[in-house]
């Protein structure tokens, strides 16, 4: 029986590279999507080209009880659960002065909270498995970005779950992170801003999205590897 992979924001950018990393890997692939079903089938049809089974699955993780149930729903059709990648995260830049209420509730309700809630309604069906928990975090983390502050506390506070949950799940399960540097920047980023940030990095480049992805694959199974936080950003958080 094929190992089994559950990947959220799948539909798009860095989730659905991951999905198809995954299915690359030899994965059959749990596609979760929040709002674009066009784009979730787009997915399940690409990691179905590359002989792998994938469906879709909707979920709003923001909502009450939605991490468990999309958890519950996977292990439904596929019966087992090898890989849980969190990635969805949404993508906040205003000012302090701008920043609202609602906009701490989506950002830690989809990041945080979501990974906490996925990871406990996943770790028994991840012990069944020998499984792993692969979080993605952000440089961010443990950078003062002011004009992106839940973003990047949010991130902070995936560092940490990190840690706990290696703890908390092991032996059995293993829990690790990816913070990714300059990779897939915003569509709306301009050119010369992302011109300047390249630069700053030792490397001078950005990062692949296949160097990242085979960075999380190598994470989550590797067996000796738990409550780690990897960078994989051109050694930007080094300056």
């Amino acid at each position: 029986m094929r190992p089994v992979a559950l990947v959220t924001g799948a539909s798009r950018r860095l989730g659905r590279a991951l999905a198809e990393g995954a299915a690359r890997a030899g994965h059959d692939v749990a596609v979760h999507y929040r709002s674009d079903p066009a784009a979730a089938a787009r997915t399940v049809t690409e990691i179905a080209r590359l002989g792998a089974r994938a469906e879709a699955f909707r979920a709003d993780l923001r909502a009450a009880g939605a991490p468990q149930g999309l958890v519950e729903s996977v292990l439904g059709r596929f019966g087992r659960l090898d890989v849980l990648l969190h990635s969805a995260s949404p993508w906040l830049e205003k000012p302090v002065a701008e920043v609202t209420e609602e906009d701490w509730h989506d950002v830690f309700s989809v990041g945080p909270r979501a990974a906490f809630f996925l990871a406990r309604a996943a770790a028994s069906a991840l012990a069944d498995s020998g499984g792993a928990v692969l979080l993605v975090s952000d440089v961010a983390a443990t950078k003062a970005w002011p004009r992106h502050v839940p973003h990047a506390v949010s991130k902070a506070a995936v560092d940490a779950l990190v840690r706990n949950l290696a703890v908390a799940f092991g032996p059995s399960v293993r829990v690790n992170g990816i913070a990714p540097g300059i990779v897939l920047p915003p569509e709306e980023l301009p050119p010369e801003e992302l011109a300047r940030l390249v630069a700053r990095t030792p490397l001078g480049r950005a990062v692949s999205v296949d160097d990242l992805v085979s960075a999380a694959l190598f994470l989550s199974s590797n067996r000796s590897i738990t409550g780690q936080v990897l960078a994989v950003d051109a050694g930007r958080s080094v300056v």
